[in-house]
């Protein structure tokens, strides 16, 4: 089921948990959790089974909404397909646009284009399972390392049971320490689920896509690299997961081409938009207020400039000097 607002909503709960210092709430539940699995296993690399143990369960609850995320960014990728000839249209204009109102129109056009179409600019994309994993980055982040909790040495699970944890390796990784082995691979494995998530598209929307296909490694790395190789561990895992998630999405991809061929029917508004005629709606949402506010700011810096300390604008000093000129040309004659 889908909720209307999710993303907000968690973004506020993950802010006051941030700044409350309840971040890291999970992390004796976590630790429990790993100690039991290692007792189970009797393995010198069971804390780090026990992390992907975690991953994959995280993971397998969370995968419905991910390929329901997934299933809507490909029918919104498809939408942007079919909308593709009235948007280069669009992208023209702005190149060849002379004046600051014109490229201020072939902006709005984009926007007129994807609403009248019922498409998202952001082409589906959606950051609640991300939000929703944060508090499990943290407390496994500080299940492992203790120490960056207030008060941890007053903690009995901090004190006597992540001391274990914290010597923990995995195939000769320091769970508490940076890899940049682990780092990497995972960077590669998100290179690799990118590449598989561009399968079947347009070259154009390929090229559109390149720098976010870059981006996601970059980010991953970063962040596998500058937290401790446990949540490294995490990243990996779920790296892995990602690719089957695609995989599963690059199967679908043709039946979910056809179903938006056949219920998408595209509105060809380019040439209106360009015009002006689309008049935008009345702005409701914050976001949407602030964009309005923008535009607005920037249509009064096309209408207004070169104000001087008289309050008067370049185009008033000059009729001003116009009419002056034409009063002294009436007295001589």
């Amino acid at each position: 089921m889908k909720i209307k607002g999710l993303t907000p909503i968690l973004l506020i709960i993950l802010v006051i948990l941030f700044f409350t210092g309840h971040i890291y709430f999970l992390s004796p539940y976590l630790a429990h959790f790993m100690n039991a699995v290692g007792d189970m296993l009797k393995d010198t690399n069971a804390i780090g089974w026990s992390i992907l143990i975690l991953t994959f369960v995280v993971r397998l609850v969370l995968l419905p909404m991910q390929l329901h995320q997934s299933r809507n960014m490909t029918i919104q990728q498809e939408k942007m397909r079919l909308l593709q000839p009235q948007l280069t249209k669009v992208q023209e204009a702005q190149k060849n646009a002379e004046t600051q109102e014109d490229k201020m129109n072939a902006s709005q056009a984009m926007m007129h284009i994807y609403r009248e179409n019922g498409v998202s600019m952001l082409g589906g994309m959606n950051f609640s399972t991300l939000i929703i994993q944060w508090p499990i980055f943290s407390g496994l982040y500080a299940a492992i390392n203790p120490h960056i909790i207030g008060g941890w040495k007053h903690m009995d699970w901090a004190v006597n049971q992540a001391a274990e944890i914290k010597d923990a390796s995995f195939f000769g990784i320091q769970l508490a320490q940076h890899s940049l082995g682990l780092a990497i691979a995972t960077g590669l494995v998100y290179l690799a689920q990118s590449y598989l998530s561009m399968i079947g598209m347009p070259e154009e929307q390929k090229k559109q896509m390149q720098t976010m296909s870059l981006m996601m490694p970059i980010m991953m790395f970063a962040m596998t690299y500058f937290t401790n190789a446990g949540v490294g561990l995490y990243f990996f895992g779920g790296a892995i997961i990602m690719i089957l998630q695609t995989l599963v999405i690059n199967y679908w991809r043709p039946y979910l081409r056809k179903q938006v061929g056949e219920s998408f029917t595209v509105k060809d508004v380019v040439d209106d938009a360009l015009a002006g005629k689309i008049k935008a709606p009345e702005a409701t949402g914050f976001m949407a207020k602030m964009a309005e506010a923008q535009q607005e700011a920037a249509k009064q810096q096309t209408t207004v400039k070169d104000v001087t300390p008289d309050g008067q604008t370049s185009a008033d000093k000059l009729s001003n000097r116009e009419r002056n000129r034409g009063i002294q040309q009436n007295k001589k004659d």
